[in-house]
Parts: structure tokens; sequence; C-alpha cells
């Protein structure tokens, strides 16, 4: 079929030139149209002598005949333009996993800070307790303090406006 549809579309030019030639009243000589179609032939053409169609084959990737193919050549900036934006998120993932791993270092720290400040507070909370501040003072020599030995004897006042007028004097 694709033949047939071949010897159609060739009839068919054949048919068109012979039209023009009617039409015209010179008819062209042999190597005015050897110029025509070498001028079109040429303008078919890209720079390198390619007509811009390159076979996809094992051996053209390798060769680098593809990225000389027409298609590339107009794509290149395209091509450069996510090259560059690869090569940013790269640069991007690299960049938060370290700052994930320095939050993480410093959640440890933290932690550990968090830790001995802790252990401080119990260590002086354990010698400010009565009990061992009284132990402490009875080792001393030159230690007047010591604990009372009374109860301790609450003041009370018979009236409430007598604390309010406290209150007011500040």
């Amino acid at each position: 079929m694709e033949e047939e549809e071949e010897k159609l579309t060739e009839a068919e030019v054949d048919e068109a030139a012979e039209v023009e030639e009617e039409e015209t009243p010179q008819a062209e000589t042999s190597d005015e149209q050897e110029q025509r179609e070498a001028i079109e032939a040429l303008n078919n053409m890209d720079e390198d002598g390619d007509d811009g169609s390159v076979e996809l084959s094992f051996r053209t990737l390798i060769g680098g005949d593809l990225l000389r193919s027409r298609f590339m050549l107009k794509q290149i900036f395209f091509v450069f333009y996510c090259v560059f934006l690869m090569i940013l998120y790269t640069a991007n993932r690299y960049s938060s996993q370290d700052e994930v791993n320095e939050i993480d270092k410093l959640r440890k720290d933290l932690q550990d800070i968090k830790y001995n400040v802790l252990t401080q507070s119990s260590e002086l909370m354990n010698y400010t307790l009565q009990s061992n501040v009284e132990d402490a003072l009875k080792h001393t020599p030159d230690s007047v303090l010591a604990s009372p030995d009374t109860a301790p004897y609450l003041i009370r006042r018979d009236s409430v406006e007598e604390d309010d007028s406290w209150f007011n004097w500040w």
C-alpha cells in the first residue's frame, strides 16, 4: 500500500510539473531544474548536511549523533535549564539534610543540658534541706546557730482593720 501511495504522489508531482511547464512561456532547462532541486534540498538540510532525522540506535547514542540532531540543537537551552534545575534540586536536598542533622545534634545537646540542670537542681535541693544544713553547722566549730528547742509561738491580731491598714501603707 505504501508503494502505491508513493507512486500516486510521484504521479501527482509529475502532473503538477507538466501544468507548470504549460503555464510558463519558457520551458525550464535541465540545468535550471537541477539548480532548483539543489536549492530545495539545501533548504531542507541543516548546516552539517544532515536532514535533521537521526536513526535511533545504540551506535547513534554512544557516538553522539543524537546530540547533533536538529531537534537537540533547537532544544539545547531547555536541556541546559533542566540540568541546572537538577543541580539546584540536588544541592537543596544536601543543604536541607545538613540542616536536619544540625537540628538533631542541637536537640541532643539540649536534652543533655536539661538533664544536667535537673541533676544540679536536685543536688542543690538536697544540700539546702534543713536537716542537711543543721548537720553541716554541727560539724563547724565556730557556728553559733542551733535549732530551736521550743515550738514557735503564733501572734494573733484582734482586728482585721489593722491588717488592711498595713497593706495600704505600701
